[in-house]
C-alpha cells in the first residue's frame, strides 16, 4: 500500500518494518462490529505512525495507545459520516478502514485518513510529554507555531491557493493537514509553501522529495 515505504532504500525499508513491529507492541487494536483487527490493518495503520516520525528518535505512543478499527464511516457527537477522530477524553483514535485503505491505495491527493490521525495524537503527546520524551524539537515547533498562526489567517480569509479550507480550523487541523500534504505532495508543497515547507523539514527531520533517502539527520535504529 504505502508509496512513501516502497521509495525507500533497502535498508531503510528494513528499518522502517523494524519500528513497525515494535510500534505495534505497544498499541491496543480493538474492532469494533467486525471480529478482529487483521495484522493487515495492524500494520498500515502503524506504518502512518512510522511515516511520519521516520526521522526522529522517538516513534512510541505513550497516551494514545488504543486505536479502534471500525468497518465504515460513523456517527459521533454532532458529527455523521466521520472517516477517523481522536478522543481526547478516552485517550483512544478511531479510524475507518476502509478509509485507511483508500488514504494508501491514493496515494497523491494530501487526503490520508492514518496520517491525518495520528497526526493529531503526536500533536497532543507532544506538548503533554516531558522534555525528554517528546517526538519533536521544540524550537522546530514553536516555528511551525509562528508561520501556521500566518497561515491560519490567510487560510479563514481565502487569501491561500494550496492547503485546504479545513487546515483553517485550528493548529491542531492546520499541523494534521501539512502532514498530509508534506508527505503526498511534497514537491507541490514546496513549491507552494516553501516556508512552511522548510519548516516541516525541519520539523520531521526528512524531506519526501528525497527518493531512497528522504532523512536529514536520524542514525539507523
Amino acid at each position: 500500500y504505502s508509496d512513501y515505504y516502497n521509495d525507500l532504500s533497502p535498508e531503510l525499508q528494513n528499518n522502517f518494518r523494524e519500528r513497525t513491529f515494535l510500534s505495534m507492541q505497544f498499541i491496543n487494536f480493538k474492532p469494533v462490529q467486525f471480529n478482529l483487527v487483521t495484522e493487515e490493518m495492524k500494520i498500515l495503520i502503524t506504518s502512518a505512525l512510522v511515516q511520519i516520525t521516520f526521522g526522529v528518535e522517538n516513534y512510541i505512543l505513550e497516551r494514545f495507545k488504543t486505536i479502534m478499527v471500525v468497518p465504515n464511516t460513523y456517527s459521533f457527537q454532532q458529527y455523521d459520516a466521520l472517516l477517523g477522530h481522536v478522543d481526547h477524553d478516552k485517550d483512544l483514535i478511531v479510524l475507518s478502514w476502509p478509509s485507511v485503505q483508500k488514504g494508501f491505495i491514493i496515494p497523491n491527493d494530501a487526503f490520508n485518513v492514518a496520517l491525518h490521525e495520528l497526526a493529531h495524537a503526536l500533536h497532543t503527546e507532544n506538548f503533554d510529554g516531558l522534555f525528554y520524551n517528546k517526538f519533536f524539537n521544540e524550537v522546530s515547533m514553536n516555528k511551525f507555531l509562528r508561520e501556521g498562526q500566518k497561515k491560519l489567517i490567510e487560510i479563514q480569509e481565502r487569501r491561500h491557493n494550496y492547503l485546504r479550507n479545513y487546515a483553517g480550523s485550528n493548529m491542531m487541523e492546520l499541523f494534521a493537514v501539512c502532514i498530509e500534504s508534506f508527505f503526498e505532495q511534497p514537491t507541490l508543497f514546496k513549491s507552494k509553501v516553501p516556508n512552511l515547507y522548510k519548516i516541516m523539514t525541519k520539523l520531521l527531520l526528512q524531506d519526501p522529495t528525497l527518493k531512497g533517502n528522504p532523512l536529514l539527520q536520524r542514525k539507523l535504529n
